[in-house]
């Protein structure tokens, strides 16, 4: 588990499944991503928003690849 101090969240989703999808682009991007509230997503099915964290060095990198699908 990487270090809570150290992560910034980057985007929140509704569901699990767009969450594993920018999961995975981000790691094909070099970028290590966590979701704290995984379990909780799982169970509620997304209601309560899925929160994707990166490393506070690595967000503007991620905002680039975020930015770069949704376009």
């Amino acid at each position: 588990m990487p270090d809570q101090k150290r992560m910034v969240t980057l985007v929140q989703v509704q569901n699990s499944t767009k969450a594993s999808l920018i999961r995975s682009i981000l790691k094909g991007s070099g970028i290590e991503s966590f979701i704290p509230d995984e379990i909780f997503g799982t169970i509620y099915g997304g209601t309560l928003g899925i929160r994707i964290q990166v490393r506070t060095e690595d967000l503007e990198k991620a905002k680039e690849v975020l930015e770069k699908i949704e376009s």
